[in-house]
């Protein structure tokens, strides 16, 4: 399936190993692609910026599909609780308040409840925008028996 330059590549490459009597099987490969096409800095470089990875401005949906891109860079073995307490951890605060408490360890699952919560809060700041200040209609800003001096 390799074509142009990675085909020459190949050849060359598969000719060399085999005169040197390696067997080319689909772990070879991968390894001699990846030291050609993936050097190991860029791997690192990877791996790095999946440790460093937050929400910021992103939804759930496009953090969680970037989380997954680069969470395959990660040397380490990735259990799915470490994977769930990374994820909910890189959260905005106002999703990573109401999903950690919940405890979800099941990734596919906790992306779902974020996505949910992502959704009720937006629903909440649009009312909250939209209302304005509470007002009475007879008296402009009177105060409530029960609001602070």
């Amino acid at each position: 399936m390799l074509v142009g330059e990675a085909e020459h590549w190949w050849r060359g490459t598969h000719h060399m190993l085999t005169a040197r009597g390696v067997v080319v099987d689909w772990e070879c490969f991968k390894r001699m692609f990846l030291e050609k096409y993936f050097p190991e800095s860029v791997r690192h470089a990877k791996e790095a910026e999946f440790m460093r990875l937050h929400q910021g401005g992103m939804t759930v949906s496009e953090y969680a599909m970037k989380f997954e891109h680069l969470a395959r860079f990660y040397s380490q073995g990735i259990a799915e609780a470490w994977k769930c307490q990374n994820f909910a951890e890189g959260l905005k605060y106002d999703l990573k308040r109401v999903v950690v408490p919940m405890a979800i360890t099941e990734f596919p699952a906790l992306v779902e409840k974020a996505k949910v919560v992502e959704r009720l809060e937006g629903g909440n700041r649009g009312v909250k925008t939209t209302e304005g200040p509470s007002e009475s209609k007879k008296g402009g800003n009177q105060r409530k028996p029960y609001d602070r001096p």
